[in-house]
């Protein structure tokens, strides 16, 4: 399934208001679908915040962020492949979006574009 179309699957989801598929490492956006997060500042964020648990002793590869505020969310989710990571990301309004369901959603998609 296209990119773009497996992106506008995730606008189904109660809360989600837009998504986009990014290079973890360059910014690079290869697709974004309804009020979609600012890719290229996602992936910032992303490296510095991988860094900076890097630097406090964290151990692993960082899986997921997830950034809250009053009245929205976004969701990082980092889709590790032989090459440079995706950063696959959600915009959310808070009330309706379902964590939890958006994570499983996030899960299913990843799988699916780094197949």
């Amino acid at each position: 399934m296209p990119v773009r179309n497996l992106l506008r699957t995730l606008l189904d989801e109660p809360g989600i208001t837009g998504a986009a598929l990014v290079d973890a490492v360059t910014g690079l956006v290869y697709g974004g679908v309804g009020r979609a997060p600012d890719g290229e500042e996602c992936s910032r964020f992303a490296v510095l915040v991988e860094d900076g648990l890097q630097a406090a002793g964290a151990r692993g590869a960082l899986e997921s962020i997830v950034i809250t505020g009053a009245r929205h969310q976004v969701v990082l989710r980092i889709l590790p492949r032989h090459t440079d990571p995706l950063l696959l990301s959600v915009a959310c309004e808070r009330g309706p979006a379902n964590l939890a369901l958006i994570a499983r959603r996030l899960d299913l998609c990843g799988a699916e574009l780094t197949a």
